[in-house]
């Protein structure tokens, strides 16, 4: 079974979860064999500014270490 992408191109951003974006809308749901991935809040303008924290815990690695791993656990998923 090949994925399924559902987009809206009324949010004009090329976003997606895994390899599923660079569509002319914003990525809400993809499903899958036997995994669905859904966007389950988006919220355009908030109201509050968002603060992403610095971690202060964990192992340091590069970009192309991160996209490997991510790559690798993503692949497991796919194939159960």
């Amino acid at each position: 079974m090949k994925p399924v992408v559902w987009f809206t191109p009324e949010i004009p951003v090329s976003f997606g979860p895994l390899k599923y974006n660079g569509l002319p809308g914003l990525v809400l749901l993809v499903e899958m064999h036997r995994r669905t991935i859904s966007a389950s809040e988006i919220i355009i303008n908030p109201k509050k500014e968002i603060v992403i924290k610095k971690p202060t815990k964990g192992k340091k690695m590069t970009a192309e270490e991160a996209r490997k791993r991510g790559e690798a656990f993503w692949k497991t998923i796919e194939k159960q």
